[in-house]
């Protein structure tokens, strides 16, 4: 019955429908390379890890991966198949690493043809040279492999179809699924507004929640593995210490993100001939809005600097680091029942041809007998 997958630079987040309920599983999108020694592969194997075996080396692929840089302080091993939103192009061993997995997430399809919404990002405004075109075709064709028809959607709109914001017309009548979806994500930030689930237009923009751990990393000359483990573990945008310095660091470059983003709409939205005069929605999700007090932080700097159209609130998803797979399994299920409708009127109008053809063939009349025939019949020439 249909699956969805969010495929981002920091985390993989699967979903799926199972005994009436949504199912999600997530594994972090990062690798750890170490060397092929005795015994490695076993005690591996005891532990439980995923890895691959390439070579003379071992990768190390999910949680495990930063467990061991933690434990090892081996930030150089400590690598990721995606940057910027994308398959890393860095990285040589980036698309069997990425692929092993996808495929410890969603598996194969459960019948051939099943249904995946896989997400993928906007091209970013703001770095023309990211290519998401080959990113795009590498995942597509490693799901088809796996046995599914796979439908490919932007993250940002899946927040829409996750947590459905609406705008109430001048007449009163509410229309749903429309609004704004801002996903902020590790590698990108993705922009989608749109009316009754109809994408309008998507931006997105090269900076997320890597940038800002680079930028803390650089400036307070610390590892960039520190910075994220402070990230994810302590720090609360309404709260934040100011003797901490890589607390204060996160907390500037992240108002920094969140005013880049909204510049860039604007720019992007003057330079195009859509008018809104409703009020509406923006609903932001992704693991890097994540963090507590971001949303308090995202109005503020909103208020401060504005937005190209009205909006009459904002509100955080419900589960930032799931909704854009949510969105995506909402998209999936619609798509596999229109789908298998589909096939049903499909075979209902081949057996409805085969059944009248059938009838024709039954009820024809008997073609008229040859010369030769009609002489027998007569006893001509007898």
């Amino acid at each position: 019955m249909a699956k969805a997958i969010d495929i981002g630079t920091s985390f993989i987040v699967g979903a799926q429908i199972k005994d009436g309920k949504e199912i999600f599983t997530s594994e972090r999108d990062a690798f750890f390379s170490m060397a092929r020694e005795d015994f490695a592969e076993e005690m591996l194997d005891d532990a439980g890890a995923k890895y691959l075996i390439r070579g003379k080396e071992i990768f190390v692929v999910g949680e495990d991966a930063l467990k061991y840089c933690m434990i090892t302080g081996n930030q150089d091993a400590y690598r990721r198949p995606m940057s910027m939103g994308v398959l890393n192009p860095g990285e040589e061993e980036a698309i069997p690493l990425i692929e092993l997995l996808i495929e410890g997430i969603v598996g194969k399809a459960s019948h051939p043809g099943e249904v995946i919404a896989a997400t993928i990002p906007a091209a970013p405004l703001d770095a023309p040279s990211i290519d998401v075109t080959f990113h795009k075709i590498v995942l597509e064709r490693f799901l088809k492999k796996l046995g599914y028809d796979v439908r490919i959607l932007n993250e940002a709109l899946a927040i829409i179809y996750a947590e459905n914001p609406s705008v109430t017309e001048d007449h009163g009548v509410t229309a749903p699924f429309s609004g704004v979806g801002i996903s902020f994500g590790a590698g990108m930030t993705n922009l989608v507004v749109a009316w009754r689930a109809k994408k309008l237009f998507e931006i997105s923009v090269a900076r997320g929640g890597d940038w800002i751990d680079e930028s803390v990393s650089r400036v307070r000359n610390t590892p960039v593995g520190k910075v994220t483990h402070e990230k994810e573990r302590n720090l609360d945008l309404s709260s934040i210490d100011p003797r901490n310095t890589l607390q204060l660091g996160l907390e500037i470059y992240y108002e920094e993100l969140i005013r880049h983003v909204l510049r860039v709409f604007t720019e992007h939205f003057k330079s195009t001939q859509t008018t809104f005069t409703d009020p509406m929605e923006v609903v932001v999700a992704g693991g890097t809005a994540a963090v507590p007090g971001f949303i308090d932080l995202f109005r503020r700097v909103l208020d401060e600097q504005g937005a190209p159209i009205p909006i009459r609130n904002v509100r955080l998803g419900s589960d930032p680091l799931r909704t854009v797979a949510k969105g995506a399994l909402v998209a999936a299920v619609s798509m596999e029942k229109k789908k298998l409708k589909a096939e049903a009127e499909a075979a209902k109008i081949k057996a409805e041809a085969e059944a009248a053809a059938k009838a024709t063939a039954t009820s024809a009349p008997t073609p008229p007998p040859s010369a030769d025939e009609l002489s027998d019949m007569l006893d001509v020439g007898a």
